[in-house]
Protein backbone atom coordinates (compact mmCIF):
# COMPACT_ATOMS: atom_id res chain seq x y z
CA UNK A 1 0.00 0.00 0.00
CA UNK A 2 1.44 3.38 -0.96
CA UNK A 3 2.18 6.36 1.46
CA UNK A 4 -0.44 8.34 -0.27
CA UNK A 5 -3.32 5.38 0.49
CA UNK A 6 -1.69 5.43 4.44
CA UNK A 7 -2.21 9.14 5.04
CA UNK A 8 -5.86 9.74 4.77
CA UNK A 9 -6.17 6.72 7.32
CA UNK A 10 -3.55 7.91 9.50
CA UNK A 11 -5.42 11.60 9.45
CA UNK A 12 -8.76 10.24 10.12
CA UNK A 13 -6.61 8.42 13.36
CA UNK A 14 -5.87 11.39 14.71
CA UNK A 15 -8.79 13.54 14.50
CA UNK A 16 -10.59 11.01 16.16
CA UNK A 17 -7.85 10.57 18.86
CA UNK A 18 -8.21 14.42 19.32
CA UNK A 19 -12.04 14.18 19.69
CA UNK A 20 -11.72 11.44 21.92
CA UNK A 21 -9.04 13.87 23.95
CA UNK A 22 -11.29 16.48 23.79
CA UNK A 23 -14.60 14.87 25.07
CA UNK A 24 -12.34 12.47 28.26
CA UNK A 25 -11.02 16.13 29.20
CA UNK A 26 -14.29 17.95 29.26
CA UNK A 27 -15.54 14.63 31.60
CA UNK A 28 -13.36 14.97 33.75
CA UNK A 29 -13.04 18.62 34.26
CA UNK A 30 -16.87 18.15 34.67
CA UNK A 31 -16.30 15.83 37.43
CA UNK A 32 -13.57 17.56 39.03
CA UNK A 33 -15.52 20.66 39.65
CA UNK A 34 -18.81 19.82 40.06
CA UNK A 35 -19.97 22.45 37.24
CA UNK A 36 -18.83 22.50 33.32
CA UNK A 37 -17.57 25.75 33.94
CA UNK A 38 -14.08 25.84 32.51
CA UNK A 39 -12.39 28.04 29.28
CA UNK A 40 -11.54 26.66 25.95
CA UNK A 41 -7.73 27.30 26.76
CA UNK A 42 -8.08 24.75 30.39
CA UNK A 43 -9.61 22.24 27.82
CA UNK A 44 -7.26 22.20 25.42
CA UNK A 45 -4.32 22.06 28.15
CA UNK A 46 -6.27 19.01 29.55
CA UNK A 47 -6.47 17.83 26.28
CA UNK A 48 -3.07 18.31 25.24
CA UNK A 49 -4.16 19.96 22.47
CA UNK A 50 -4.06 23.68 21.06
CA UNK A 51 -6.99 25.94 21.16
CA UNK A 52 -7.57 25.49 17.12
CA UNK A 53 -7.78 21.99 17.61
CA UNK A 54 -10.61 23.03 19.92
CA UNK A 55 -12.58 24.59 17.61
CA UNK A 56 -11.95 22.24 14.23
CA UNK A 57 -13.70 19.82 16.28
CA UNK A 58 -16.58 21.88 17.99
CA UNK A 59 -18.59 25.09 17.38
CA UNK A 60 -18.00 26.05 20.69
CA UNK A 61 -18.10 25.25 24.51
CA UNK A 62 -21.59 24.36 24.96
CA UNK A 63 -21.77 22.28 21.58
CA UNK A 64 -18.35 20.44 24.12
CA UNK A 65 -20.63 20.36 27.26
CA UNK A 66 -23.65 18.47 25.26
CA UNK A 67 -21.63 16.18 23.32
CA UNK A 68 -19.68 15.02 26.41
CA UNK A 69 -23.32 14.71 28.05
CA UNK A 70 -24.44 13.21 25.36
CA UNK A 71 -22.00 10.70 25.19
CA UNK A 72 -22.77 9.95 28.56
CA UNK A 73 -26.09 8.74 27.77
CA UNK A 74 -24.69 6.74 24.92
CA UNK A 75 -23.29 4.58 27.81
CA UNK A 76 -26.71 4.12 29.36
CA UNK A 77 -28.26 3.67 25.67
CA UNK A 78 -25.61 0.78 24.99
CA UNK A 79 -26.95 -0.94 28.22
CA UNK A 80 -30.61 -0.36 27.27
CA UNK A 81 -29.51 -1.84 23.44
CA UNK A 82 -27.82 -4.73 25.72
CA UNK A 83 -30.60 -5.25 27.92
CA UNK A 84 -33.62 -5.54 25.03
CA UNK A 85 -30.94 -8.16 23.12
CA UNK A 86 -30.97 -10.00 26.42
CA UNK A 87 -35.01 -9.68 26.36
CA UNK A 88 -36.43 -13.19 24.98
CA UNK A 89 -38.00 -11.87 21.46
CA UNK A 90 -41.99 -11.73 21.22
CA UNK A 91 -44.18 -12.03 18.35
CA UNK A 92 -43.10 -9.97 16.40
CA UNK A 93 -46.03 -7.51 17.22
CA UNK A 94 -45.76 -3.17 18.07
CA UNK A 95 -46.77 -4.51 21.81
CA UNK A 96 -44.35 -7.06 22.20
CA UNK A 97 -41.78 -4.92 20.83
CA UNK A 98 -43.65 -1.88 23.47
CA UNK A 99 -43.00 -5.11 26.65
CA UNK A 100 -39.34 -5.49 25.49
CA UNK A 101 -38.00 -1.78 25.52
CA UNK A 102 -39.62 -0.99 28.47
CA UNK A 103 -38.41 -4.29 30.24
CA UNK A 104 -35.11 -3.04 29.03
CA UNK A 105 -36.18 0.31 30.10
CA UNK A 106 -36.85 -0.40 33.76
CA UNK A 107 -33.08 -2.56 33.62
CA UNK A 108 -31.07 0.65 33.35
CA UNK A 109 -29.85 3.06 35.70
CA UNK A 110 -30.87 5.93 34.27
CA UNK A 111 -31.10 7.70 37.19
CA UNK A 112 -27.89 8.18 38.29
CA UNK A 113 -27.19 9.30 34.81
CA UNK A 114 -30.28 11.84 34.57
CA UNK A 115 -28.84 13.27 38.16
CA UNK A 116 -25.00 13.71 36.39
CA UNK A 117 -26.68 15.22 33.35
CA UNK A 118 -28.72 17.98 35.15
CA UNK A 119 -25.37 18.78 37.25
CA UNK A 120 -23.66 19.82 34.29
CA UNK A 121 -27.01 21.30 32.22
CA UNK A 122 -28.22 23.31 35.25
CA UNK A 123 -25.28 25.43 35.82
CA UNK A 124 -26.40 28.83 37.58
CA UNK A 125 -26.26 32.17 36.36
CA UNK A 126 -25.43 33.18 32.72
CA UNK A 127 -23.78 30.24 31.55
CA UNK A 128 -27.35 27.87 33.54
CA UNK A 129 -29.05 25.51 31.19
CA UNK A 130 -32.82 24.74 30.80
CA UNK A 131 -34.90 21.73 30.92
CA UNK A 132 -34.95 22.30 27.22
CA UNK A 133 -30.79 21.59 27.00
CA UNK A 134 -32.36 17.65 28.93
CA UNK A 135 -34.71 16.88 26.66
CA UNK A 136 -32.22 17.52 24.03
CA UNK A 137 -29.74 15.27 25.06
CA UNK A 138 -32.38 12.47 25.10
CA UNK A 139 -33.22 13.48 21.20
CA UNK A 140 -30.15 13.41 20.19
CA UNK A 141 -29.37 9.41 21.43
CA UNK A 142 -33.50 8.64 20.16
CA UNK A 143 -32.00 8.57 15.93
CA UNK A 144 -29.60 5.67 16.16
CA UNK A 145 -31.44 3.72 18.90
CA UNK A 146 -34.63 3.80 16.09
CA UNK A 147 -32.66 2.65 13.18
CA UNK A 148 -30.71 -0.44 15.56
CA UNK A 149 -34.33 -1.18 17.15
CA UNK A 150 -36.16 -1.27 13.58
CA UNK A 151 -32.96 -3.33 12.30
CA UNK A 152 -34.12 -6.13 14.30
CA UNK A 153 -37.47 -6.03 14.21
CA UNK A 154 -38.17 -6.15 10.67
CA UNK A 155 -41.85 -7.15 10.98
CA UNK A 156 -42.81 -3.58 12.23
CA UNK A 157 -42.39 -0.83 9.73
CA UNK A 158 -39.33 1.39 10.75
CA UNK A 159 -42.08 4.45 10.58
CA UNK A 160 -43.25 2.74 13.55
CA UNK A 161 -40.47 1.40 15.22
CA UNK A 162 -39.65 5.20 14.99
CA UNK A 163 -42.56 6.33 16.88
CA UNK A 164 -42.72 3.78 19.45
CA UNK A 165 -39.16 4.34 20.39
CA UNK A 166 -39.57 8.52 20.02
CA UNK A 167 -42.97 7.99 22.62
CA UNK A 168 -40.63 6.52 24.90
CA UNK A 169 -37.47 8.31 24.75
CA UNK A 170 -39.31 11.94 25.02
CA UNK A 171 -41.40 10.06 27.63
CA UNK A 172 -38.35 9.59 29.78
CA UNK A 173 -37.32 12.91 29.50
CA UNK A 174 -40.46 14.40 30.50
CA UNK A 175 -40.23 11.56 33.55
CA UNK A 176 -36.37 13.18 33.95
CA UNK A 177 -38.03 16.70 34.34
CA UNK A 178 -40.56 15.86 36.90
CA UNK A 179 -38.26 13.81 38.63
CA UNK A 180 -35.73 16.09 38.61
CA UNK A 181 -38.29 18.88 40.21
CA UNK A 182 -39.42 16.01 42.87
CA UNK A 183 -36.05 14.93 43.94
CA UNK A 184 -33.50 17.61 43.38
CA UNK A 185 -31.69 14.73 41.35
CA UNK A 186 -30.74 13.74 43.95
CA UNK A 187 -29.69 9.63 44.43
CA UNK A 188 -31.17 7.93 47.38
CA UNK A 189 -33.49 5.18 47.93
CA UNK A 190 -36.31 7.98 48.24
CA UNK A 191 -35.45 9.15 44.73
CA UNK A 192 -35.37 6.30 42.86
CA UNK A 193 -38.87 5.42 44.52
CA UNK A 194 -40.14 8.22 42.94
CA UNK A 195 -38.52 7.53 39.42
CA UNK A 196 -39.40 3.91 39.55
CA UNK A 197 -43.14 5.17 40.35
CA UNK A 198 -43.05 7.59 37.52
CA UNK A 199 -41.34 5.39 34.96
CA UNK A 200 -44.61 3.08 35.87
CA UNK A 201 -46.40 5.95 35.26
CA UNK A 202 -45.45 6.64 31.69
CA UNK A 203 -45.04 2.75 30.48
CA UNK A 204 -48.82 2.36 31.68
CA UNK A 205 -50.37 5.86 29.71
CA UNK A 206 -47.64 4.95 26.44
CA UNK A 207 -49.09 0.87 26.39
CA UNK A 208 -52.99 2.29 27.00
CA UNK A 209 -52.15 4.02 23.39
CA UNK A 210 -50.49 1.21 21.81
CA UNK A 211 -52.76 -1.82 23.53
CA UNK A 212 -56.20 -0.76 20.73
CA UNK A 213 -54.11 -0.87 18.15
CA UNK A 214 -51.81 -4.02 18.91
Amino acid sequence: MTPSLIAPDRRAELKARHRRAILDAADALIRERGTPHFSVSELADRADVSRRTVFNHFTSLDDVIMTTCTRLLGVAVDDFRAATQATPAGDGSRVALFEEITTALRAVDLPTVVSYLWGVLAGDGENGRSQHALTDVFTRATDQLSIEIADRSTAIDAFEVAILVSSVMNGVAVVAVHWIARTGATLDEASRTVWDDLIDRLIASIRNGYSAAG
